[in-house]
């Protein structure tokens, strides 16, 4: 491997424990802080999005030096879940859910329109209640990505495999 991508490997190996400490302060921030300063949610977001770069990165190398593909997707299957946008997919829907609303306001007047604008009321509880799944899908996500960059489960699983074997 080129020097360069020697360092770069060295100095990503080096940011994914502040990268986890980030992560945590993320989690919090999710689950215990509630502000409507779009300055200090869009600060968290970039930091979220930084740690996933450490963490893309650190996978790429894991990749890189596997031995095998099989082997890559035995060992690292939870660091590619971990990764996995889970911001987007429910950014792009929420996206459509707002689109439902602006539609509802947008409901003029007529039993058939009145009636369109009921449904749109329905389609957007539905899809306002799996934007709250989906925000625990992310908030899960996050854990996801600290259990498997602190090695945790990998530890669970050996001794899972040690009393199997004795």
């Amino acid at each position: 491997m080129h020097p360069f991508w020697k360092k770069v490997e060295h100095v990503n190996h080096r940011l994914i424990l502040p990268a986890i400490i980030l992560l945590l302060f993320v989690i919090i921030f999710e689950l215990f802080i509630h502000i409507e300063n779009h300055t200090l949610e869009l600060a968290v977001m970039i930091a979220d999005y930084i740690v996933i770069a450490v963490f893309v990165i650190d996978l790429i190398f894991l990749g890189i030096h596997a031995k095998s593909t099989k082997f890559f997707f035995k060992n690292y299957w939870l660091d590619l879940i971990a990764v996995f946008p889970f911001a987007l997919t429910f950014g792009v829907i929420g996206e459509f859910s707002r689109l439902f609303r602006a539609s509802e306001e947008a409901v003029g007047v007529g039993q058939a329109i009145f009636h369109e604008g009921v449904e749109v009321t329905k389609a957007t509880a539905r899809a306002e209640r799996f934007l709250k799944v989906g925000r625990g899908i992310k908030i899960g996500a996050r854990v996801l990505r600290v259990v498997s960059k602190t090695r945790l489960f990998t530890r669970f699983h050996r001794r899972k495999l040690k009393h199997v074997r004795m």
